[in-house]
């Protein structure tokens, strides 16, 4: 009794006063918080939905570069009020660049000289070179024009490039108008002076590569009439091959062994849209989407003429480890490589040809108007890898699955993906870079043991010097922040060495990886600040990578208005040999230098060559 009583104190019955203000209160806050959850259910759904409906309209398709308010690609000549003149230079960088190329009297660079003379000092056999060194600084020593935009080309974008001494050939894929055009195709330009000045600003000296393709003979078959059946071509890629097993030609008049190259491009096959919905009959009526048929040329004579195209991957494989029914897209070039038995800690013999390549679905076009292949393309968007043992003679897979991020956009994991990938080989590993959609650069460990990229992981970046950055993530690791990407296209590349493995120093086996990307988070037709970062590379335990820092700058003028891109970068990386300091060649005690070239793509302007210089 006594305790019923005192029940009925704490709660009182609902026909209470109090009672009925409980209900009611309680009944208020229920009803609050409902209308909370689904308020702010809402907003979240309504916030999403437009972050895709923005994102999808500034990648709907191809390379995703060229893409403006209507769906079209658009350049500086297709605006009206723009005030670009093609004969105008950017007047902080040719200033630079002009002294530089007077400074150095015309000479070609690559020279063993002497630091502070300038002498030139010929490398014997008794000379001791200093390898114990890890790059840390860069100077930046030429800039110049590879290929200017102008009314018969407005369109030029992913360039890639390769030296051999004072010879570059140079790779890009043009169009008359903008990107997909049927009319785009992979050209080459030479320069013979290291880079100073190219062939193409000599009259009809940008070459198509269908026009330097010789079959059997010494004459190319190539007409215009012809060319104009074939589909758009997509993303070149250029490989020097070092391999001294393969067939290089002798240069009578230089008396050196002119390296092997290899160019990778893609075709499209049946993936485009008509820009008008009830016609598709003229050619210009087409717009391609990026990607088909994965092909591989070859050059004996460093670029004058190559090999007819092999086809490497088919636009609709059966094989879905070879990414099945798909165009198939290549942006970066191979790296050969060993690839290391973690049981036996032994490597392959020999060293394997590894290329990287994406597969990438056909988007909806402008104005909502699905592409003719939309219905048989199922394959699902990522980057993947072909491996070669027989120098190119056969291509496999190398791991079953694209790589992708586990916890992709549930609502549109298209949008939410890794692509342009680059392959780099540091420390006895194998990691691959990517472009991608979220504000980071992603990297991917290749697992020897089972045989599959892992999982990947955004890269770090400090602004600890390079000299310090090992004491500094053991104090402070928490502080080191991450690489920047305005979904944009990188590139990254090792350092070599006089070691095929990795530079055996006092700092133990180490490769460092140059990176350049545009170092920004997204914004709207904006890709600026293009720089060089550089990593100690993967780190000793194999798990991840050393942190970046930053190296040089390449680019950081252009790119703040929306509009203006700098951007797709490609690098090479050569070695140089510097006496140290000393007034003539006399002693043997000299040191490594590497000299770098970046190209890189100027949005409706040209293709840019860059000279820099690693120590």
């Amino acid at each position: 009794m006594n305790s019923e009583k005192s029940s009925e104190r704490l709660f009182p019955p609902l026909r209470t006063g109090g009672g009925r203000r409980l209900v009611v209160f309680l009944s208020a806050l229920l009803a609050t918080t409902v209308a909370v959850f689904f308020c702010v259910k809402t907003s979240t759904g309504m916030l999403s939905d437009w972050y895709l409906t923005k994102t999808r309209m500034t990648m709907i398709d191809g390379n995703e570069d060229e893409i403006g308010p209507d769906g079209f690609g658009k350049t500086a000549f297709e605006k009206k009020n723009d005030n670009f003149d093609e004969n105008e230079e950017d007047s902080e960088d040719f200033v630079s660049s002009k002294r530089d190329d007077e400074s150095d009297g015309g000479k070609g660079g690559g020279e063993v000289r002497a630091e502070g003379e300038g002498t030139s000092c010929p490398l014997t056999s008794q000379d001791v070179v200093d390898d114990d060194v890890l790059i840390t600084k860069a100077s930046k020593t030429r800039q110049t024009w590879a290929f200017k935009a102008s009314s018969s080309m407005q369109y030029a974008h992913m360039p890639t490039h390769a030296t051999h001494g004072a010879l570059v050939v140079l790779a890009f894929q043009g169009a008359r108008r903008s990107e997909g055009q049927a009319n785009q195709r992979i050209y080459l330009v030479r320069s013979e002076d290291g880079g100073k000045t190219f062939d193409s600003f000599a009259e009809n000296n940008v070459k198509k590569l269908n026009a330097l393709v010789v079959e059997g003979g010494s004459k190319s078959s190539f007409s215009e009439r012809n060319d104009v059946e074939v589909q758009a071509q997509w993303g070149p890629a250029l490989f020097k091959e070092e391999n001294e097993d393969e067939e290089n030609v002798e240069d009578e008049k230089n008396r050196k062994k002119i390296p092997l190259l290899r160019l990778y491009y893609s075709q499209s096959e049946s993936c485009f849209f008509c820009r008008h919905k009830n016609s598709c009959n003229s050619v210009d009526a087409k717009e391609y989407r990026a990607g088909g048929n994965l092909y591989e040329s070859t050059s004996k004579d460093f670029g004058k003429t190559w090999s007819k195209p092999k086809l490497i991957l088919k636009e609709k494989e059966r094989d879905a480890t070879k990414g099945g029914h798909s165009p198939k897209v290549v942006a970066s070039p191979p790296i050969r490589s060993k690839l290391w038995n973690a049981e036996t800690n032994a490597s392959s013999s020999p060293s394997h040809l590894l290329l990287p390549y994406w597969t990438q679905k056909p988007r909806v076009g402008a104005n909502g108007i699905k592409s003719a292949c939309a219905s048989e393309m199922q394959a699902k968007d990522g980057p993947r890898t072909l491996h070669s043992k027989d120098n190119g003679k056969s291509w496999h897979p190398l791991g079953s699955h694209a790589v992708r991020h586990e916890d992709s956009h549930r609502k549109a994991p298209e949008i939410d993906r890794l692509l342009e990938g680059a392959i780099v080989s540091s420390n006895r590993k194998i990691v691959q870079f990517f472009r991608a959609t979220r504000p980071r650069v992603y990297a991917s460990l290749y697992d020897e043991k089972k045989a599959e990229w892992g999982k990947p992981f955004p890269v770090r970046a400090t602004t600890v010097p390079l000299k310090h950055h090992h004491d500094h993530l053991r104090q402070h690791h928490h502080r080191d922040e991450f690489l920047k990407m305005p979904n944009a296209k990188l590139h990254a590349i090792s350092i070599p060495s006089s070691s095929s493995s990795s530079r055996s120093t006092r700092h133990g086996h180490q490769t460092q990886i140059l990176l350049a990307h545009n170092d920004h988070p997204y914004r709207v037709r904006q890709r600026g600040n293009l720089v060089v970062q550089i990593s100690n590379g993967v780190n000793p335990d194999k798990n991840g990578v050393a942190p970046f820092h930053k190296l040089l700058d390449i680019e950081t003028r252009r790119g703040r208005k929306e509009g203006e891109m700098v951007m797709y970068p490609h690098m090479e990386v050569s070695r140089t040999t510097t006496r140290k300091k000393t007034s003539s060649c006399e002693g043997n005690n000299k040191r490594h230098q590497y000299e770098l070239t970046i190209s890189y793509s100027d949005h409706g302007r040209g293709i840019r060559f860059v000279r820099a210089i690693l120590e």
